[in-house]
């Protein structure tokens, strides 16, 4: 439901915040990072509006049926001017994509999600917020056409939403029904497209839109989990909770709402640009930190229902990791996306250098500390040079 925006390459940095990261980014760059950032399914069709429901990632948690035809296999990466997918052999690899989606639509892809027919969503911030004239968009590519990727590696996308209302779009995530619930880093609301809309595609009017009083404070990590909203607030360090009762149904216009629950720094790094969000089997709600010091936590059930400052339940921090005889590499870099495959496996993408990225297995997700990575891919190989948002998805044959 996950970190930087330029179209060819990216200096090092240490960015405070998404929209820090972004512009940033988008002013080096002259021309012109998140559903999610999460496990990769999405939901079934519903023609009729219908409220949120049960979500347990940062992409949606589809029926059976279509998680048996989407298996979350390898890694998709959100990469500024392309999309990457990678296969997570364990241990320490400069490992080519097994992939390249490129796309002339592509200025600074920020996020991706997986519906349940297996269609690949790319969100692209556009370069409109740092004075370009490229405007945001929201891209679908079909499993045809992500199969035949070697073939025609810079397809047209199937179908392009644009918005007058979208600033920087960066994270979204599907309901059970099909829609599309979109955060905005810039704009500080979250937009729900219909799965009308997401099949029609063009300019678009957004029939649902979420805003919060307090407001949001560049709002990013994004997840629907039990009929709750959730909400990272990458700028004000808090992550943001509506109650499934408060959260509006779709085609309700603007609603402006009270978060139930407030979650905020322990004042020890826990929530420290929250970027991500998104939920594992168990309940657990897990974020990225994209600011130091750079972590990955988890906040248990229980405490993620009462406002306060808890101190994580888990906390992965960076591991200093031996890539060759003479270099050594931060398994943890200003970490964005994070995303589950279907063995619970956590895979993180670091978006300053050495942009790797890292998977971290069960049992040490139950332990947290300094972990060397299950799985660590960093290198020129891997042609990272923008990660932002990452979602496991089909293993697709090319």
């Amino acid at each position: 439901m996950n970190a930087t925006n330029e179209i060819e390459n990216v200096t090092a940095m240490t960015p405070r915040s998404c929209f820090r990261t972004a512009i940033r980014g988008l002013l080096a760059a002259g021309a012109i990072t998140i559903a999610a950032a999460a496990p990769a399914a999405g939901q079934s069709p519903a023609a009729s509006p219908t409220p949120a429901v049960n979500q347990s990632s940062a992409a949606s948690e589809a029926p059976s049926a279509a998680k048996a035809t989407t298996a979350r296999k390898t890694l998709w990466v959100a990469n500024g001017a392309n999309v990457l997918e990678f296969a997570t052999p364990g241990g320490v690899h400069d490992e080519k994509p097994k992939a390249i989606l490129g796309s002339a639509a592509f200025v600074s892809t920020q996020g991706v999600v997986f519906d349940a027919s297996g269609n690949l969503w790319v969100i692209d911030g556009g370069n409109t917020s740092a004075m370009g004239t490229t405007p945001p968009s929201i891209d679908e590519f079909t499993v045809a056409q992500l199969k035949n990727l070697k073939k025609v590696p810079t397809p047209t996308p199937n179908v392009t939403i644009t918005s007058t209302d979208l600033v920087f779009p960066q994270q979204a995530v599907f309901d059970a029904a099909g829609n599309m619930w979109v955060s905005d880093d810039l704009a500080n609301a979250v937009f729900v497209i219909t799965q009308h809309q997401l099949a029609t595609g063009g300019p678009t009017v957004f029939g649902t839109t979420v805003r919060s009083t307090p407001p949001f404070s560049g709002a990013l990590g994004i997840v629907l989990h039990g009929g709750n909203l959730y909400v990272a607030n990458n700028g004000a360090n808090t992550i943001f909770v509506f109650n499934a009762n408060h959260v509006p149904n779709v085609g309700s216009g603007l609603s402006v709402l009270a978060p139930d629950v407030v979650l905020s720094d322990d004042g020890h790094g826990s929530i420290a640009g929250p970027w991500a969000l998104i939920f594992d089997a168990a309940g657990n709600l897990w974020s990225s930190n994209a600011n130091s010091p750079f972590t990955l936590v988890e906040f248990s059930a229980t405490q993620i229902t009462t406002t306060g400052s808890p101190t994580p339940a888990i906390t992965i921090s960076p591991f200093l990791v031996k890539v060759s005889k003479t270099v050594s590499d931060e398994s943890l870099a200003s970490p964005n996306g994070i995303s589950f495959d279907d063995k619970a496996n956590l895979g993180a993408a670091s978006s300053a250098t050495p942009f790797g990225l890292a998977v971290y297995d069960k049992k040490q997700e139950a332990t947290g500390g300094s972990l060397k990575p299950k799985s660590f891919i960093v290198g020129g190989k891997t042609t990272l040079t923008a990660p932002a948002g990452d979602n496991f998805g089909p293993d697709v044959n090319h």
